[in-house]
């Protein structure tokens, strides 16, 4: 088959944009990547793996559990599947405090293998290797404590047709990503959230929080990841 001239401009240009992606260690061991289109890291260069135990664990699902402990079961929707860091950390969390948790994560456009490979943490087990190599568009069960299931496909167009207890937003930052920190974008997440449902995310700009605040939700500035001095916590009323 022969590809037109915008299928091979299509196909050169996310070729480019996996090919702008370089390896970096953060400064608790963890590592990440580093978008040179975007001049954008993934995660903080302070530490990787502490930045996401700290927003999404402690500040996300950890604190949804604590303020309601009658649940049996937590379902999570992660806005960008990005490296999986936060996909195992919840893992981890789940099966350590024996909480069942299901996890979903939307990503348009995923890392090939061969990237995740360099930036994955070393020594998994083999449930959490499969956070990684599972299929996309099928929801897969790790352990009793948790299940996963990563969508690949436009956050702008996805349809949505169930609501999430805790919401992962870890878009990348306005500057990279303006669109995703407008109100079309959080509006659609504010929609998915479960009454008294938390959602969290490592940004605290002045301009989200007072479109988070337009939607009579209950936004909260609370203490950011060590040198970032706030993040954004929103309780749905």
């Amino acid at each position: 088959m022969f590809k037109t001239s915008y299928q091979k401009h299509k196909i050169i240009k996310i070729h480019f944009l996996y090919l702008m992606k370089e390896k970096i260690i953060t400064d608790d061991g963890s590592f990440s990547l580093y978008d040179t289109s975007l001049n954008e890291y993934y995660h903080s260069k302070k530490g990787a793996y502490s930045e996401s135990i700290h927003v999404y664990i402690n500040n996300g699902v950890d604190y949804w559990f604590k303020n309601n402990p009658e649940k049996k079961i937590c379902r999570i929707f992660e806005l960008g599947f990005g490296t999986g860091l936060n996909a195992l950390v919840t893992k981890r969390y789940a099966e350590e405090n024996k909480l069942k948790l299901k996890y979903f994560s939307i990503e348009k456009y995923p890392l090939t293998n061969s990237q995740t490979q360099l930036i994955k943490p070393k020594c998994l087990s083999i449930s959490e290797e499969n956070i990684y190599n599972s299929s996309w568009n099928h929801e897969l069960n790790l352990s009793s404590f948790f299940s996963i299931k990563k969508i690949h496909d436009d956050y702008f167009k996805f349809n949505f047709i169930e609501n999430y207890d805790v919401i992962f937003y870890d878009a990348f930052a306005f500057h990279a990503q303006p669109l995703m920190w407008k109100n079309e974008a959080l509006k659609k997440s504010i929609n998915i959230l479960n009454k008294k449902g938390v959602w969290v995310t490592y940004c605290s700009k002045s301009d989200v929080r007072r479109v988070l605040e337009s939607f009579n939700v209950d936004v909260k500035k609370v203490p950011g990841f060590l040198q970032k001095r706030e993040m954004l916590r929103v309780i749905k009323n």
